[in-house]
């Protein structure tokens, strides 16, 4: 969970590094954040607050554009599973194949196709 590995190396992390990782999926980095502050309410201080900063400043700058055209579910890049009914009746771009997404339609089949092969059958 990253919640606990925020508590165990926060405060000797390069917060740079993980900025810069996360890179245009940044929110993913500002949603792990937020948890560890509901998780841990007492431990804010291991999480550099220029992050912090950074973080908000962007969620406000994107706030004040406008919302992009493309209908685009991020969700694909989380879960393999979760959010196909975004993609697959809800016309939604999946993200793993917009531009500069990491993956072929190929892979993105196989992908999908291997949720069946999961004990369950079940989200993966």
């Amino acid at each position: 969970m990253p919640a606990h590995l925020l508590y165990a190396r926060g405060p000797l992390l390069d917060w740079e590094r993980p900025l810069r990782r996360f890179g245009a999926h940044w929110r993913v980095l500002a949603s792990h954040v937020l948890l560890f502050d509901f998780i841990y309410p007492s431990e804010r201080a291991r999480i550099a607050p220029a992050l912090r900063a950074e973080l908000l400043r962007r969620a406000l700058a994107e706030l004040d554009g406008p919302a992009p055209a493309e209908r685009v579910c991020g969700g694909t890049l989380l879960s393999r599973a979760q959010c196909l009914q975004d993609v697959e009746r809800w016309g939604c771009l999946d993200a793993r194949l917009a531009e500069g997404g990491p993956m072929s339609k190929r892979e993105v089949q196989l992908w999908t196709a291997a949720i069946a092969e999961t004990p369950t059958g079940r989200h993966a």
